[in-house]
């Protein structure tokens, strides 16, 4: 009976670790996405001041490949997938415009975008 309850203890523990290092992965995993699409955002605006719109182009659709994949690990919430969706309209007519070498509609598309991410972070702190 001992070895059982010591057995069932053990497993509980296991339970409660593997949990906990679970949560602090995902603690940990906004973090990274956030840091590359600041690399991305930064290298737009670079883009956009001295008017390399290959730089632009490329940026933004990387960008918009990794909240692609973002959005299936957080878009459990349909607050997120809102502004998922802004976000994505914004990024497809950054790149659009960028084609297009149109500085002033890829600099309103980027405005845009940046609006979006400081509504989705502020629903995401919750305020």
């Amino acid at each position: 009976m001992r070895k059982i309850i010591l057995f069932a203890a053990s497993i509980c523990l296991l339970a409660i670790a593997a949990s906990r290092a679970e949560d602090e992965t995902k603690e940990e995993e906004p973090s990274i996405w956030m840091k590359q699409k600041l690399v991305y955002s930064q290298r737009i605006l670079n883009g956009l001041a001295t008017e390399d719109f290959e730089l632009i182009t490329e940026n933004a659709t990387a960008m918009k490949g990794l909240s692609r994949i973002e959005g299936f690990v957080r878009g459990k919430t349909e607050g997120y997938r809102t502004h998922l969706k802004t976000f994505e309209f914004a990024t497809n007519e950054l790149i659009r415009n960028s084609e297009q070498q149109n500085l002033d509609g890829a600099t309103l598309a980027f405005t845009q975008l940046t609006i979006s991410c400081v509504n989705c972070h502020k629903e995401i702190r919750g305020n």
